[in-house]
């Protein structure tokens, strides 16, 4: 499955404006507490995503908007440097009240906009149907 998980990240990639992008599908699973995450690199067009194996016991609409999900993160990439920036000249204490909500406030727009995003890829192969 790893080959098929491969190719339909990078299917959806493609069809969300991120073919120049080098999307690696890791071996590793993803935390405990996730179906899935991403890390993006600080300066190529590039990431790894790691998915938990439960993930694929899920329906094929819900491995849809997981890769959806994860994907939106390429795009908010930009910002995310920005922030990461800002702990010196902003301190500490006032970086760790912006860290905290754009990490709250990102998650809640990749969640929300990947239930759009995902009606335009196509379904997986994989998983549950």
């Amino acid at each position: 499955m790893p080959t098929a998980v491969s190719e339909y990240v990078n299917r959806c990639a493609k069809a969300m404006g991120l073919g120049h992008w080098e999307i690696t599908v890791s071996k590793e699973a993803a935390s405990e507490d996730a179906w899935a995450d991403i890390e993006v690199s600080q300066n190529l067009y590039k990431a790894t995503i790691r998915f938990s194996p439960e993930l694929w016991k899920e329906k094929a609409t819900e491995i849809r908007r997981v890769v959806a999900h994860e994907l939106i993160h390429c795009h908010y990439a930009g910002v995310e440097r920005l922030v990461e920036t800002l702990e010196k000249p902003l301190g500490s204490a006032a970086f760790e009240i912006l860290s905290h909500v754009w990490d709250v406030e990102s998650e809640r727009g990749a969640d929300s906009l990947s239930t759009v995003v995902a009606q335009i890829l196509p379904l997986p192969t994989f998983g549950d149907k």
